[in-house]
């Protein structure tokens, strides 16, 4: 067993090398000069006195979704929706992830997530696929250290900067009907929240056909048009173009007064990304939702690939990671505007981060769905009033599941 003495010094260590969000304790070593920057983190054995041992991970299947379970030997649990990549890292979950946290003291996640990443050489996964898995774990076990402390998990992680943030609706047209009934769509969607942005596709996805472009230069100017010079449009690309193309779709962009481009270049083209955002001079570039390593954030930033960066919460690695990007861009005068375009479960993770984060830029995206009924297996109902999204001030991540939903739930792990 590690005593207090040796975890401490680890878990400096770590740090030292960016791969877990923890600060140095007091009475420590502090990191290197050229340590990437961490997350303040307080010191949950003071906040948490108690130890809350793991007793078990599971992977539920219920509501049609996939719900992951950490509970501890004294029954309390902590709860995360999975996102749509998790049925496919089944594997990777069980074999390399899970015997990293069950058994374990929850207070010591920071250490328990680089162990996850560094021992038994599972850093040779390094990328999506584990940090998805390890973040799912991550998440729902501040879940359950808030339900134990009975506090909101932002209040475990620091103190809150703010308790709402402005939202855009986003839409995922690229073809196949009417481009005028797509931003009536939008119009309604804007009445009835009252947000004041939308977000729309531009390119093909990872392609551009001549017909992509033909209805991204019709599609563009019949949105500002019909929706005004009021409101914020965002256009997201998602690796359709070339780095030529992206200049000249930005500068297309940048003529009808489009805020932010997302995506242009495929992600993995820095180079060509850079030479994008070095054309342009009145929109801002965007991305980073496809990145899993801190170091690459850091040399993103550093060299101006994006004014604006969207790690994941679920493909990054959870809570504790994403604020540390915050932390690492930020030292580049950089922004955040993290990736959770959802409107169910999925989004509590980000409410924690965006109650945290100060350089949490503009508004922040929201699927609606007009006419769909409340979920009644989950509250709080999740909506926008007056164009914001209100950061719920309750135990954990927020999120209350109904007690009924595990009577027939199917286990996966």
């Amino acid at each position: 067993m590690m005593n207090r003495l040796d975890f401490l010094k680890t878990l400096t260590a770590t740090a030292a090398l960016g791969l877990t969000g923890a600060a140095p304790r007091p009475g420590t070593h502090q990191a290197t000069a050229d340590a990437l920057p961490t997350w303040p983190l307080p010191d949950l054995k003071k906040i948490v006195p108690n130890p809350v041992i793991i007793r078990s991970v599971e992977l539920l299947k219920t509501q049609q979704r996939m719900l992951l379970v950490v509970t501890a030997e004294d029954g309390a649990r902590g709860i995360t929706q999975c996102n749509d990549r998790m049925p496919n890292l089944t594997s990777l979950l069980k074999g390399l992830v899970l015997p990293h946290f069950v058994g374990k003291d929850a207070r010591d996640l920071p250490q328990l997530v680089d162990n996850a990443y560094r021992l038994n050489s599972n850093y040779k996964y390094a990328g999506m696929p584990l940090w998805n898995c390890i973040g799912s774990v991550e998440i729902a076990a501040w879940d359950l250290l808030g339900q134990v402390a009975r506090k909101p998990v932002c209040a475990l992680l620091g103190k809150p900067v703010r308790t709402e943030y402005g939202v855009y609706i986003s839409d995922f047209y690229r073809g196949g009907e009417p481009p005028e009934k797509v931003v009536d769509r939008l119009a309604g969607k804007l009445a009835a929240t009252g947000a004041k942005g939308v977000k729309i596709k531009v390119g093909g996805r990872m392609m551009n056909t001549p017909e992509d472009d033909r209805r991204t230069r019709q599609f563009v100017p019949l949105v500002r048009k019909k929706l005004g010079d009021a409101i914020t449009i965002y256009a997201d690309g998602n690796g359709s173009f070339t780095p030529t193309e992206g200049i000249e779709t930005g500068k297309f962009l940048e003529s009808y007064g489009v805020a932010i481009f997302e995506e242009p270049c495929s992600f993995e083209d820095e180079e060509g990304m850079r030479q994008v955002n070095q054309a342009l001079s009145k929109i801002m570039l965007a991305g980073g939702e496809q990145d899993s390593s801190l170091y690459r954030f850091e040399r993103l930033a550093r060299t101006g690939v994006y004014d604006l960066y969207q790690p994941d919460l679920y493909y990054n690695g959870g809570i504790l990671r994403t604020l540390q990007v915050s932390k690492i861009v930020g030292q580049h005068g950089k922004q955040v505007a993290p990736h959770t375009p959802k409107a169910d479960p999925l989004i509590a993770p980000f409410w924690q981060v965006a109650a945290l984060a100060p350089n949490l830029y503009g508004l922040q995206e929201f699927v609606y769905n007009p006419g769909e009924k409340p979920a009644s297996w989950y509250s709080p109902d999740i909506r926008v009033q007056n164009g914001k999204m209100a950061i719920p001030n309750t135990p954990g991540l927020g999120i209350q599941y109904d007690e009924g939903i595990w009577k027939g739930a199917e286990r996966v792990l």
